[in-house]
């Protein structure tokens, strides 16, 4: 199996998708390889990348709280794995401290994403996932259970604010940062790693038979357990650190690089 982050790794910083690095996933997917695309968006956020490969790739979403695919006409969420939520009174207290930091929470569910009000930064997220969120005055209604609550920070609070909720929310759920002023707030003991883990257990694999390419801190434990990490030329410091490999940056088509090694070997042209 092949596991690709999405937003850093397989998009370029336009947020597109490049010819060449989807030709190169089509064609690792048609030599026989599982691929799955492993992301902090939903699955509603990754149906326009869907739509553009010529198969239907695994996808591992809110960076592992679900796994599931898309049916390839409409595309919608079919095959479902896994589909963790944060528990009601969590999400309710995570809502209560972000708004006592001034901040706007974006609520997520597999199918929905809801915020209060559409700061700067929502929209700029808006643009970049080509959708729309739903404008409430209420993020959760009685007793629901949503998959993710995202904070993102201008970037001044990203080293401050961000920091402090976190901190503020470790006891009751797992906050990792999938860009500097995006912190993600997951269901506490979920990443990319475990999802992984279930998703390889169910087709018969395991994690020693998986690369995986990644550029962020979200990536960490996903590239820690498997059998091949690979880096983008974009990625962190600690990113790089962990890797066997480091390719070209996403404006490099880093992941068409990757593909040719996995299918003809390092060091091939």
């Amino acid at each position: 199996m092949f596991a690709i982050d999405v937003d850093g790794t397989l998009l370029d910083s336009s947020h597109h998708l490049r010819t060449d690095v989807r030709d190169s996933v089509c064609r690792l997917a048609a030599s026989g390889l599982e691929v799955a695309l492993a992301t902090a968006r939903g699955p509603a956020a990754v149906r326009e990348i869907v739509r553009q490969f010529d198969f239907s790739p695994w996808l591992i979403c809110f960076s592992g709280g679900w796994i599931g695919q898309l049916n390839r006409s409409p595309l919608q969420s079919t095959n479902v794995q896994l589909d963790k939520r944060i528990p009601a009174a969590a999400a309710r207290s995570i809502l209560r401290i972000a708004f006592s930091y001034d901040l706007e929470p974006s609520v997520f569910t597999s199918e929905s994403w809801r915020v209060r009000n559409t700061t700067g930064e929502i929209l700029e997220e808006s643009r970049i996932v080509n959708l729309q969120p739903s404008v409430v005055s209420d993020l959760l209604a009685d007793g629901e259970e949503p998959n993710k609550i995202m904070l993102i920070g201008s970037m001044d609070q990203a080293s401050d604010v961000l920091l402090r909720m976190r901190e503020s929310i470790r006891t009751f759920s797992n906050a990792t940062f999938s860009k500097a002023n995006y912190l993600e707030i997951l269901p506490a003991g979920v990443n990319k790693a475990k999802a992984l883990g279930v998703l390889t257990e169910g087709l018969g694999l395991n994690l020693s038979q998986v690369a995986a390419i990644g550029d962020a801190p979200n990536d960490l434990e996903m590239l820690s357990e498997v059998g091949l990490a690979i880096a983008m030329g974009n990625a962190s410091r600690e990113v790089k650190a962990i890797a066997e490999w480091v390719v070209g940056t996403n404006d490099e088509a880093g992941v068409a690089q990757a593909a040719q090694w996995l299918l003809y070997g390092k060091g091939a042209v």
